[in-house]
């Protein structure tokens, strides 16, 4: 197993819903101390075969320059899963929050781990504003947010953009909630998700028809080309047919 992240080690976590507050061993977090919150989390593959989940979860907190980190993964599972109920709870929080500031003062930001931040409007416009030196990177409305599975784009009328993984913006439930109501938004993930299945269905029927002919000589196997393929493609559909019951049960 290659997955092992544990940044807790031996300190102390604990929290309770209803205090609006956890404790890291004698530090007291404040969630009304949160200006930015990330739940990130990472599959662990290895040969194919999944390992588990890393959890990285990051607060950045008023005044205090350094960012709160935690990285976990799914097989520490007693801490884990504390890390993860803890993340909920400060996400439905800061969704109260952030609801009623929205409703005072008709804008709320998200930051984002890039050089930006989001600012939306109650009157559904969306404006990328650069953080640091603005002078070189004018802000722009966006004109459309383009999801791609777990990609964001933002496009300005002009053609600027800003691309983004999802996970990198603060509040993402809360941020795609608000903004996938709007026509600006298009999600294209279902298309990709197509393609990708279109794409594999080819390969593995192009894989099975060579492989076949691999091992039956079907046909051209007089052709070099042909036959290269064919006993390469044998090979291939030897090894899937042998591990698939493996990687079903591993699965499983």
């Amino acid at each position: 197993m290659f997955l092992n992240s544990d940044t807790i080690k031996k300190r102390v976590i604990s929290f309770e819903e209803e205090t609006g507050c956890f404790k890291d061993d004698e530090s007291i977090i404040k969630f009304e101390d949160i200006i930015a919150f990330y739940h990130q989390e990472t599959m662990q593959l290895t040969n194919s075969v999944y390992e588990g989940t890393k959890l990285k979860f990051t607060l950045f907190l008023k005044n205090q320059s350094k960012p709160y980190i935690i990285e976990i993964d799914s097989n520490k599972k007693e801490k884990y899963t504390q890390i993860y109920n803890l993340s909920n709870s400060i996400a439905t929080f800061r969704v109260k929050n952030i609801l009623e500031v929205f409703e005072e003062k008709k804008v709320i930001e998200f930051m984002t781990l890039n050089d930006f931040k989001l600012i939306l409007s109650k009157d559904n416009i969306l404006k990328l504003e650069y953080l640091g030196n603005k002078n070189h990177y004018e802000p722009f409305v966006v004109h459309t947010v383009k999801m791609q599975k777990n990609l964001l784009i933002f496009q300005s009328q002009n053609k600027r953009q800003e691309m983004i993984y999802a996970n990198s913006i603060s509040d993402i439930a809360l941020f795609l909630q608000l903004i996938s109501k709007e026509n600006y938004f298009e999600d294209e993930s279902q298309k990709i998700y197509k393609k990708e299945k279109k794409l594999y269905i080819i390969m593995m029927s192009l894989l099975v028809i060579f492989g076949s002919n691999g091992y039956f000589e079907l046909c051209c196997m007089d052709n070099d080309f042909i036959d290269i393929i064919s006993s390469l493609s044998m090979i291939m559909l030897g090894v899937v047919i042998l591990t698939l019951p493996v990687f079903w049960f591993v699965r499983k």
